[in-house]
């Protein structure tokens, strides 16, 4: 089941790897309304906090401070945006 959702989590943050080089939003591209490097600093933060919850499924003990060093830059990132 771990491994499952550690996958699941691998496939996230590739989607958001992808969103990252391309500037692009790939699911419901038609309501964002966020500009391309405001995409970019959220999805590498999105990927950062995504693979660390899967190396945490996946017991690597670096994993959770991943995630929440991920976590915390996405919110970072949303407030100097929300603050522009």
């Amino acid at each position: 089941m771990m491994i499952t959702l550690a996958v699941l989590c691998g496939l996230v943050a590739a989607v958001n790897l992808v969103q990252l080089m391309t500037g692009r939003q790939l699911i419901r591209p038609s309501t964002s309304r966020r500009s391309a490097d405001q995409l970019r600093k959220e999805s590498a933060a999105a990927a950062v906090a995504t693979s660390g919850l899967a190396l945490g499924l996946l017991h690597w003990h670096w994993g959770p401070i991943l995630a929440v060093l991920g976590y915390s830059a996405l919110l970072i990132a949303r407030r100097s945006a929300r603050n522009t």
